[in-house]
């Protein structure tokens, strides 16, 4: 083997342990999703390595992630999210969030579907400068029970 042919072999074995250490990074940073199936009345979600609750679910009929805020008033998304879901702009409003003060648009009439529970005329505020993807609010989880031990967050439809 020459010189050179040792130098790319150098090379490549670097970048395959670089790649598989990128992957066992990403796969333990990486919020824990919970994958809910599309009849689902009961939802059980464990609680990721960052402390949240994160759960599959849609806005209208695109898919999101939502990070489960028991003290968020209404379900929120950040701007990209908005622009990939192509919602409607909407009405100007400012709401109070942990850091202060916004703007966000309030956007009506969205339907949440998380498995089978659906909430068909929901609010939806749009938060430029969120970091999230999708909040979870009250808005929604006032139609659920929620339930939650330290390590997982349970949500049913609530029965009338």
């Amino acid at each position: 083997m020459t010189l050179a042919q040792k130098h790319v072999l150098a090379v490549v074995v670097w970048c395959a342990l670089l790649g598989i250490a990128y992957l066992v990074m990403d796969s333990q940073i990486k919020p824990k999703v919970a994958l809910v199936e599309a009849g689902a009345s009961e939802i059980v979600i464990p609680r990721s390595r960052d402390g949240h609750f994160y759960v599959a679910g849609r806005i209208g009929d695109q898919p999101v992630s939502f990070m489960v805020d028991t003290g968020a008033s209404s379900v929120a998304v950040s701007a990209a999210v908005a622009r990939r879901l192509a919602l409607p702009r909407g009405e100007p409003t400012r709401v109070e969030t942990a850091g202060g003060k916004v703007a966000a648009e309030e956007v009506a009439g969205q339907q949440i579907a998380i498995g089978g529970i659906v909430v068909p005329n929901a609010r939806v505020l749009i938060l430029p400068g969120m970091a999230a993807e999708a909040l979870l609010g009250q808005n929604v989880l006032r139609y659920l029970e929620v339930s939650q031990t330290e390590r997982q967050m349970i949500l049913r439809a609530k029965s009338d």
